[in-house]
């Protein structure tokens, strides 16, 4: 039994991480684009990723064979995660504003439940359901609070629509893992999605990539794409799947919410971005709701 808890702490403390990685990654990203092309910029971490967990694997790991019948699920569950996901992530949030961009992809827990309910055919439990509708109502007050209005257009509403595809794609990626890491190492799967994905996004950042002149980009704006791709990328990537794996699929999701809450706290320092006392309360609610949901 301590063995148990000491395990399940030490993964939850690992989510923890992940969950500020990827708050801290939202600034990174931000200056980032201000230099390169946001395919381009994507294609260049995603590489940069699946590089070091090659390297991490060749050194470390050892190849267990694959199935013939679980390459095509694999090669599908990369595409959704490391290419649909990324694509559409980066496309709803240049349509839409950023409220609306937020509140949506904060539904990704939901819909992460939603589809262990279907997949696995998994009991909701009625205090998750409530955690995460706790999570979410602290996440709109975050919002509310940044003083970016919600709106309803034609035109964002297309970059809503994305964005809600984007969450919906994540949801859906982090339940099709769940069988395979019961097959495969986690970083061997991880390894297979990230390549998936540098490919995948290669490809889109093509066009763009042989018109932009490489040379008069900043170094800064390269070793931003470099650092996403390390930590944002192939470090977060391991750790989430390690920790459905542990935890399941819907306790680990609701870490997501956890993401807004840290992004705006550390956006306040590094951007100096206002922060108001109901994006406190926000932050608060969100905690509260995330503690509840995990009991």
């Amino acid at each position: 039994m301590n063995s148990y808890l000491t395990t399940e702490r030490k993964t939850e403390l690992s989510l923890l991480l992940v969950a500020f990685i990827w708050a801290a990654n939202y600034p990174v990203i931000k200056f980032g684009i201000l230099g390169l092309d946001a395919f381009v910029f994507n294609a260049i971490r995603f590489v940069t990723a699946g590089a070091l967990l090659s390297l991490l694997f060749i050194t470390k790991m050892q190849w267990q064979k694959v199935e013939p019948k679980d390459w095509l699920k694999l090669i599908g569950i990369g595409l959704i995660a490391n290419v649909f996901y990324q694509v559409a992530f980066i496309s709803g949030v240049k349509i839409t504003n950023a409220g609306n961009a937020a509140v949506l992809l904060s539904t990704a827990p939901l819909w992460t439940i939603l589809f262990q309910w279907l997949f696995q055919k998994k009991r909701i439990e009625f205090k998750t359901i409530v955690g995460m509708l706790i999570s979410l109502t602290g996440i709109i007050l975050i919002i509310l609070g940044s003083g970016k209005k919600l709106e309803i257009g034609s035109y964002a509403m297309l970059g809503d629509l994305i964005c809600l595809a984007a969450a919906l794609f994540w949801a859906l990626h982090t339940n099709l893992q769940k069988p395979m890491l019961t097959k495969y190492p986690t970083i061997q799967l991880a390894l297979i999605m990230t390549l998936v994905g540098s490919i995948g996004l290669s490809l889109i950042a093509l066009p763009s990539a042989l018109t932009m002149d490489w040379a008069s980009v900043k170094l800064s704006f390269y070793f931003a794409a470099v650092a996403s791709g390390i930590f944002a990328i192939a470090t977060a990537n391991v750790l989430w799947s390690r920790s459905i794996k542990k935890i399941g699929p819907s306790r680990t999701a609701n870490y997501n919410n956890l993401v807004p809450v840290l992004a705006f706290i550390i956006s306040y320092f590094t951007l100096n971005e206002d922060v108001l006392p109901i994006q406190f309360v926000g932050a608060g609610v969100t905690i509260i709701g995330i503690v509840f949901a995990k009991r």
